[in-house]
């Protein structure tokens, strides 16, 4: 019973991150950059994020797609989109069941959904205070300061339409693939408590996000994070060969 656990423990496991791979691919699928070298460059980025705490470890991701984008606002926006549908999902999870359930919403919880009311806030209000205040600006300043105040503008503008593109027609299929992954990632700590001999509750999924977020300690989330990052170390050295072997034989031809 244990072996076919760990089985399908392994296989969700495999599926959670085939999905915020796929996640991730569909946000960045019209930068020109190939899925060959995607793949190796998600999981060892991945790996990083398992490794290094206080999710840390997207400093890291935004280096390398900058890297193999070419780009820097690639890099840095198509992680930042990413990481906000995923904690989007994450808290439609969440917050109702603290709100409903257990009757006691955690801090970690409260400073997710407030980063992202915040972000929809100013996604949404920009456009409209972006036109009235180049309008404002051109119609009532002169002075350099204005003139640098209008650039600033102008950069921003940049950003928010580059974000758009990257988002547009997508929210959909973005959060739920996000939802997917949570609800899978669940069922998956619920399969590695019972491989390590303990019941798995809400409230344990509670706190281990919680402990993502605080980096306080939560024994079952540490042996589950140091078990994924194992597994996601093999993955990557064998995508990451296969890649090699794939480039090399390419500048043979």
């Amino acid at each position: 019973m244990i072996i076919l656990i760990a089985v399908l423990t392994l296989a969700g496991f495999l599926g959670v991150h085939l999905i915020k791979m796929m996640r991730m691919y569909l946000i960045v699928m019209d930068r020109k950059i190939s899925f060959d070298g995607f793949v190796p460059a998600y999981l060892r980025t991945t790996l990083v994020n398992l490794a290094v705490p206080y999710k840390l470890g997207e400093i890291y991701r935004i280096a390398v797609f900058y890297r193999i984008s070419g780009g820097f606002k690639t890099g840095f926006f198509s992680v930042l989109t990413d990481r906000f549908f995923d904690t989007m999902a994450l808290v439609m999870i969440l917050l109702p069941y603290q709100l409903f359930i257990s009757r006691s919403v955690t801090v970690p919880t409260i400073m997710l959904t407030v980063f992202l009311a915040v972000v929809l806030m100013t996604y949404v209000v920009f456009p409209s205070s972006y036109v009235f205040l180049n309008r404002y600006i051109i119609t009532s300043r002169t002075s350099k300061r204005s003139m640098t105040a209008l650039m600033i503008l102008e950069h921003v503008n940049g950003w928010y339409e580059y974000v758009r593109d990257l988002v547009t027609g997508r929210y959909g299929i973005l959060l739920l693939f996000s939802l997917a992954a949570w609800i899978l990632e669940i069922a998956v700590l619920a399969g590695f408590s019972r491989i390590c001999g303990r019941n798995f509750t809400v409230a344990d999924f509670g706190a281990y996000i919680e402990s993502i977020v605080s980096g306080r300690g939560f024994e079952l989330g540490k042996r589950y994070t140091l078990t994924g990052a194992v597994i996601m170390a093999v993955l990557t050295i064998v995508f990451t060969a296969i890649y090699l072997i794939r480039r090399r034989r390419e500048k043979r031809i």
